[in-house]
């Protein structure tokens, strides 16, 4: 099975991706077909396990919504202890080019 924390990324964007994966997962399996679809694609899993396998799949989807949301949120009124701290992750997120594909 995928690796979630695999991500070339800062742990606080690869967590917003992470949370940003569990909530699409959710939201798609409302659509009958698309459960059923993932159900039948992965027979062995249980729903655990396929939700962890979707994240995993499609957490690289996910990293530049995770770092467009973070960026957003130092716009918002957010404590600014918090904001630094996003600040800092999107600093040290953007110095791992190394690994990721162009």
């Amino acid at each position: 099975m995928a690796q979630v924390n695999q991500a070339h990324a800062h742990w606080r964007v690869r967590e917003t991706a992470i949370a940003m994966g569990h909530q699409l997962y959710d939201h798609l399996m409302h659509d009958n077909d698309f459960n059923r679809i993932w159900k039948e694609r992965y027979p062995d899993l249980n729903s655990k396990q396929r939700e962890e396998l979707f994240v995993a799949k499609n957490l690289y989807r996910l990293l530049p919504q995770a770092r467009a949301t973070l960026t957003q949120m130092l716009n918002m009124s957010y404590d600014d202890v918090l904001k630094e701290h996003i600040y800092e992750a999107l600093l040290l997120d953007a110095t791992l080019v190394r690994g990721r594909s162009n």
